[in-house]
């Protein structure tokens, strides 16, 4: 597995990655939080070291196996974790919860992410090399340092762009934070928002003047809502 770990601190975070970026767009976070969080980072397939992959490891089910392999590897039996995911990574977390085949989280954290990906319009181009075109320019949008194979976001996306996670989010019976930039074109509020009508006990704080890019962008207010969620002070 292809995994960076990052900070010493007693509260374990499994954190997932969006569609088109690595495992290191949650190091600014990791970063700030390093004296309180071990920060656990996987790659799903077709980032960073794991390129080499086929159209059929694009799937939500194939990235919750990789979630679960983690939970196993980096996480005792009877430990308590947190399981975090940005965009994408909400739909990769939910599908997780869904599945019960590994050991639970005790709280989540869902940033930038919805609860039906059908709704949203990451990307509009059908023909493959409209749909690789406009996934480049998507990666500039966002700033994306050490994005994921184009191809691998083409047949990820070609994949789960029709799912909804509605129904696994009735999974969810732990503490949630839901978090969202007021100005998020990708996840727009409205849509991220029915979180709180599909989630039991679950906080959502909105990010005024804020867009996709929290992790990146808003670290400093991020951290703040982390800290406060998880008692880290």
């Amino acid at each position: 597995m292809d995994t960076l770990i990052h900070g010493t601190g007693p509260v374990k975070i499994i954190a997932i990655h969006g569609i088109q970026g690595t495992n290191r767009v949650w190091l600014p976070l990791a970063r700030q939080l390093a004296s309180h969080c071990t920060f656990i980072l996987p790659n799903l397939p077709g980032r960073g070291e794991r390129q080499s992959c086929s159209e059929s490891d694009m799937t939500l089910e194939a990235f919750a196996t990789v979630i679960e392999d983690t939970v196993h590897q980096y996480i005792n039996d009877g430990q308590p974790y947190i399981l975090a995911g940005w965009s994408m990574g909400v739909s990769v977390a939910l599908a997780f919860l869904g599945r019960k085949r590994a050991a639970l989280p005790d709280k989540l954290i869902l940033l930038s992410g919805v609860p039906d990906i059908s709704q949203v319009s990451w990307f509009t181009q059908t023909t493959p090399a409209g749909l690789l075109s406009e996934i480049q320019e998507r990666e500039q949008r966002l700033k994306l340092q050490d994005a994921a194979d184009h191809h691998a976001v083409m047949w990820t996306w070609q994949s789960i762009a029709q799912r909804s996670l509605r129904d696994q989010c009735q999974s969810v019976t732990m503490p949630c934070l839901v978090m969202s930039g007021a100005r998020d074109e990708d996840s727009p509020l409205l849509l991220v928002t029915q979180f709180s009508d599909l989630i039991a006990d679950a906080t959502v704080l909105t990010i005024e003047n804020a867009g996709h890019s929290l992790l990146t962008e808003n670290t400093d207010t991020v951290s703040a809502g982390v800290t406060d969620f998880l008692n880290l002070e």
